[in-house]
């Protein structure tokens, strides 16, 4: 506790010894002991109480933490039970037109808009090859006709 050599306490030992006297030495000494001892159990007092308050701590966040957790679902289920109370006409998507779908009032495909000039979606050599593609022929195969041998 105290950082006491023992040549320290030996000089203390003595002093007291030479103060007090040896009549009243060891009554002093177990009233210093008490003390002592009533500190320690203070100190130890204390250490739990500090400890319990930090308990206290944490469940009072932990609860808080819980509460806003709750409060967040009230929230939540109170908006779903609004959405719920709406007439079905409500709740119902926007209504999408024709123009939507790329078509226009009677049906008819909507005329195509031209594109800038500066601007390309793909690049002339891919068109190119594309055009390639479709211009080529493709090699069909013919049917491979084998007569089978009358071995089983």
């Amino acid at each position: 506790m105290f950082d006491f050599a023992f040549s320290e306490m030996l000089l203390a030992a003595l002093v007291a010894l030479v103060v007090l006297g040896p009549e009243r030495l060891p009554k002093v000494a177990r009233t210093l002991g008490r003390w002592l001892g009533r500190l320690q159990q203070f100190v130890g007092n204390m250490k739990s109480e500090l400890a319990q308050q930090a308990d206290l701590a944490e469940w009072q966040q932990m609860k808080a933490d819980w509460s806003a957790t709750a409060g967040q679902l009230r929230e939540e289920m109170q908006q779903l039970r609004e959405a719920a109370d709406l007439p079905a006409w409500e709740r119902l998507p926007e209504q999408r037109t024709p123009a939507d779908f790329g078509l226009a009032d009677d049906g008819s495909p909507l005329p195509k808009t031209p594109q800038t000039a500066g601007f390309r979606p793909v690049s002339l050599r891919r068109q190119a090859l594309a055009r390639r593609r479709q211009v080529r022929l493709k090699p069909q195969a013919a049917p491979r006709l084998r007569a089978r041998s009358g071995r089983r």
